[in-house]
């Protein structure tokens, strides 16, 4: 048993969790988080309008927006992102030059970047984005 201990310390420092186990199988999740999102959700009490939506939130004012347990705001289950940093543009960043899609067009990234993420105006940010790439003139 103490092996086992052991050997599930290990997977754990390495970002994976045990989610059920038998005397002949287990089953693991990886648990790894990107350090952006870490940055996102520290960050997010630095912009002014995310703070009003905040405030709003808590107070039942607004329905789409949420605080989860870690204390991020929410949109819809999704984290709000501030440009606190060039946060957006790292996230988009990130979405189209990613190499398991190298390159989407403005409608595939925006559908990818919106299943994580919100912000004001992100379809525009996303089309601009796009359109400013020579590899996709």
């Amino acid at each position: 048993k103490r092996e086992l201990a052991q050997e599930l310390h290990q997977l754990a420092s390495l970002g994976v969790r045990l989610l059920e186990a038998d005397d002949s199988e287990a089953t693991i999740q990886d648990i790894t988080i990107s350090s952006l999102v870490v940055e996102v959700k520290a960050r997010q009490h630095e912009d002014l309008s995310l703070e009003q939506l905040r405030a709003k939130a808590q107070d039942h004012q607004l329905v789409a927006f949420d605080i989860a347990g870690d204390r991020s705001l929410r949109y819809s289950g999704r984290l709000c992102v501030s440009d606190v940093a060039g946060h957006q543009h790292q996230i988009m960043e990130e979405a189209h030059h990613s190499r398991y899609s190298i390159h989407p067009g403005s409608t595939k990234m925006y559908h990818d970047i919106k299943e994580i993420y919100w912000w004001h105006i992100m379809k525009k940010d996303v089309a601009e984005f796009v359109a400013h790439c020579p590899n996709c003139q």
